[in-house]
């Protein structure tokens, strides 16, 4: 599935015939439509501003960072608005932290308790 106001099926080729696109006005209702079906896990990888925006809607039940040994200076924040450990519109609690054999990448993973 693919989340896009500009993108077409015939832009998703080779994989036109196992796509779907959802845009405009009736993503959030499709995504909650689609949460609520069985099945596997739905998982947005790197779309800052996607998720960001499902999380404002409440459509995000886990949070998941991957952490590695680089210090960067600068860069883009991964939330549009800070969450702290008080805020008023949600909670993150942690799930679990678990190292990688042979990396220095750790995978931190919270739970999203929407108030």
């Amino acid at each position: 599935m693919a989340v896009s106001n500009d993108l077409t099926l015939e832009d998703s080729a080779p994989w036109r015939d196992t796509t779907t696109i959802i845009g405009g006005n009736h993503v959030y209702d499709e995504i909650a439509a689609l949460k609520r079906k069985p099945g596997k896990d739905i998982v947005v990888y790197g779309s800052r501003i996607l998720w960001n925006d499902l999380l404002a809607h409440g459509l995000v039940d886990e949070l998941h960072f991957m952490v590695g040994n680089v210090v960067l200076g600068e860069g883009t924040p991964i939330f549009v608005e800070p969450i702290a450990y008080n805020d008023a519109k949600l909670t993150l609690r942690h799930i679990d932290t678990r190292k990688f054999e042979g990396s220095e990448n750790v995978l931190m993973q919270y739970n999203v308790e929407y108030k």
